[in-house]
């Protein structure tokens, strides 16, 4: 709303410069007819035309005046020409320095910086600017370029503080309401930053866990190996032992097999003999049994 009256005040002072042509019946020669075109065509909103007009209106001394680069300066930031626009921004400036649009020139050229992403510079001009024109109607625009800057530039904190401060001491300009969107934004972005700082930590916690698990499982499997070895060993070595008593039974089975078959039918003392030879089957069987079970 603040630019709108500013090219209000353009194109007011434009029809006024209009009527006098018409009024006085001043010839149309070529420095004045690019000139009255360019008002015509800023009067209408057509910034690039106003802008080409006019630009070709400066090249003649009699259009050289504060009030023709002021409507310059002015289509060409409407006309997104941020280049051209800081230059004769400069120009205006120099040329102009007692002009009554000197502190406008002074925040377009603070704009200008802003949208040539230039943000440091954008913040050292429009801060002048503050600094000059406490009361001027463009103050709380500046204030909000300069939030701009610091938002573009990553520096919330700083943002934040001047978007609040549009919103609280400035809440009928029309920058009011996109400062209140940024401090929306700005909170979203500080919850999302919180959640991926969160969402780091706790990914870097899972990680060392994971690490941590990982280097038990391979010690947990160098002792687990360790211990089988061990195992293995201890029943290779029981299997020795029980291969030699193995031995050791069938040779006391084949022993008592020779003895059983040696013991005479006939013997006087027949009962002890046949109660003798039980006992040494039953040894036999005893020792057998046991063969059996060790095989198993």
């Amino acid at each position: 709303m603040k630019l709108q009256s500013t090219r209000i005040k353009a194109g007011a002072y434009a029809c006024v410069l209009l009527l006098l042509f018409t009024g006085y019946g001043v010839a149309r020669t070529v420095e004045n007819e690019a000139f009255v075109q360019g008002c015509d065509a800023f009067k209408k909103g057509d910034w690039y035309s106003a802008m080409l007009l006019l630009r070709k209106a400066t090249a003649f001394p009699v259009n050289d005046t504060a009030e023709t680069w002021y409507m310059l300066i002015a289509s060409e930031m409407y006309a997104a020409s941020y280049a051209e626009a800081a230059l004769d921004c400069d120009y205006y400036l120099h040329s102009f320095p007692d002009s009554m649009y000197v502190s406008y020139v002074q925040y377009q050229k603070g704009r200008a910086s802003f949208y040539l992403g230039d943000y440091e510079k954008a913040v050292l001009l429009l801060s002048d600017f503050c600094h000059q024109y406490r009361d001027d109607e463009l103050y709380a625009s500046a204030l909000f370029w300069i939030a701009e800057s610091f938002f573009s530039g990553y520096n919330y904190d700083e943002a934040r503080a001047l978007y609040a401060r549009i919103v609280d001491e400035y809440p009928e300009d029309a920058k009011a309401s996109a400062a209140q969107f940024r401090l929306e934004t700005i909170a979203q972005r500080t919850r999302e930053e919180k959640l991926l700082h969160l969402l780091k930590k706790t990914g870097e916690a899972y990680l060392s866990a994971k690490e941590g698990y990982e280097k038990q499982l391979k010690t947990y499997d160098t002792i687990n190996a360790s211990n089988t070895l061990q195992r293995v060993s201890d029943l290779q070595r029981q299997n020795s032992e029980l291969v030699s008593e193995i031995a050791i039974l069938r040779a006391q089975i084949a022993e008592l097999e020779l003895h059983m078959a040696s013991i005479p039918e006939n013997a006087d003392e027949q009962p002890q003999v046949n109660e003798y030879i039980l006992r040494l089957k039953e040894k036999a069987r005893q020792v057998q049994n046991m063969l059996d079970g060790g095989a198993r």
